[in-house]
């Protein structure tokens, strides 16, 4: 009997695998800035809900109006269940550490989070994962979430 979850047609385990190495890849580039409109690569460091251990996922940090998101297509993603169990998180690059505090926005600065995000995405197998497309008006984006998880990084203190 295997104790592998699988996770649609992909067994976790390459999900683990390929994340890992997207991750190696992300801290071997210098951090590009996040632009307001635009997204830069990062990976962040979750603190795992069940074992306590640092987790790392690469992931694209989108800007809007100034702050930085993190958006889901799912709300079951391990980072995203990390970052609910606790909000402490850094985001990492190769030459930068940015630690945080992962805080779910209201629902309108979420909604406007993802559009920003979809319109930004140069990936279509990325924004086919989304119940909404990037030109979906704010209030479909809305009546979409959940399963569409969004957290602002606010600066830690």
């Amino acid at each position: 009997m295997s104790h592998r979850r699988k996770v649609g047609p992909v067994e976790r385990s390459e999900i683990v695998r390929a994340n890992a190495s997207m991750a190696t890849r992300v801290l071997g580039m210098p951090a590009a800035p996040v632009p307001d409109g635009g997204y830069a690569l990062r990976v962040l460091r979750t603190r795992g809900r069940h074992s306590g251990a640092d987790r790392d996922t690469p992931i694209g940090v989108v800007g809007h109006d100034g702050a930085h998101y993190l958006v889901s297509p799912e709300d079951t993603r391990d980072w995203v269940r990390n970052l609910d169990a606790d909000p402490r998180c850094t985001l990492l690059a190769a030459d930068a550490a940015s630690a945080g505090t992962a805080v779910r926005p209201d629902p309108d600065a979420a909604a406007a989070a993802v559009r920003t995000y979809l319109r930004a995405l140069d990936m279509p197998w990325a924004r086919q994962a989304f119940p909404v497309g990037p030109d979906s008006a704010t209030a479909e984006v809305r009546a979409h979430m959940p399963p569409i998880s969004v957290f602002r990084i606010d600066p830690a203190r």
